[in-house]
This record gives structure tokens, sequence and C-alpha cells, in this order.
């Protein structure tokens, strides 16, 4: 079964939570999500990197 990925906006506002000053239990559960659906950080921010059409646009 393939699971549909959330849009790039959506996870980028997930990773940068978990870079700014955030309560705690936020960010855990924004973590959480980025696990789910990518398997690690790493991923999330590659797939934030590869599918950012705006930005490319600019």
């Amino acid at each position: 079964m393939n699971q549909e990925l959330p849009p790039w906006a959506l996870v980028k506002v997930w990773l940068d939570i978990q870079y700014q000053d955030t309560p705690q239990n936020v960010k855990d559960k924004r973590l959480k999500l980025l696990i789910y659906y990518f398997g690690s950080i790493k991923s999330a921010i590659k797939y934030v990197e590869e599918n950012n059409d705006y930005q490319r646009a600019s």
C-alpha cells in the first residue's frame, strides 16, 4: 500500500518547528509525523528540497 505524502510546504513547517524555540511536546508530535512519513529527518529534508517548485521558479 502506497501512502500519499503531505504537501512539501507542510513538511517544511514541520521541519522548521524542529529548529525553533517551540514547546517540546509540539516538536515531538511533528517529529513523530516526519518519522511516520519519511523514516528520518534527512529524508524529509530531501523531499522538501526536491519538491520546492516555488523556490525553483524564483
